[in-house]
């Protein structure tokens, strides 16, 4: 996301340079979340992320797309007809229920990637244990924001931060308990 918060696909060729513009930080932030990816076993996307994620990440046989496919993937749509990428599941109901499931299962993290929505409709739950963002140096000035005025109050607390790139920030915040 960016520095004001900005993280939607509609402007991303703004502010996340693809490869061939700014090599050496792409390949420094690719290495650092195909590391925090491979921490998991199980992706939990909303429907607009992973209709947009699939029809790429499901053909790649690099490492991080080695990771992608081979992690059971949970939709959450009401909507989504069939759900083509591999060890693909819909979640259509009880959502909470369904997650907290997942969570009691032994196993690596839950990695939900983007999918705004859905993680505002998990705050407050005790579902998400740790937010992890990738800040980027960029002021983008419109677009959506991850966290818009609406969003629940909730405290975090710092527990990693670290420069992956020049001026990118990988930050990781863990909801203080009530």
């Amino acid at each position: 996301m960016t520095l004001d918060g900005v993280f939607d696909a509609d402007t991303m060729d703004h502010w996340w340079p693809p490869a061939d513009e700014a090599a050496v930080d792409f390949e420094s932030r690719i290495e650092y979340i195909t590391e925090e990816y491979s921490k998991g076993d199980v992706y939990l996307l909303g429907r607009t992320t992973y209709e947009m994620l699939w029809p790429g990440w499901s053909t790649q046989t690099d490492t991080l797309g080695l990771i992608l496919n081979r992690m059971k993937k949970c939709v959450v749509s009401t909507t989504l007809e069939s759900a083509p990428w591999k060890e693909s599941t819909i979640i259509r109901e009880n959502v909470v229920e369904e997650i907290t499931k997942l969570k009691q299962q032994p196993g690596k993290d839950i990695i939900i990637d983007g999918s705004a929505s859905l993680v505002h409709s998990l705050m407050g739950t005790d579902l998400i244990d740790e937010y992890r963002f990738l800040v980027v140096p960029y002021i983008m000035g419109r677009g959506r924001r991850f966290f818009p005025d609406g969003t629940p109050p909730t405290k975090l607390r710092l527990v990693s931060s670290k420069m992956v790139s020049a001026g990118t920030l990988a930050l990781i915040y863990q909801p203080e308990k009530k």
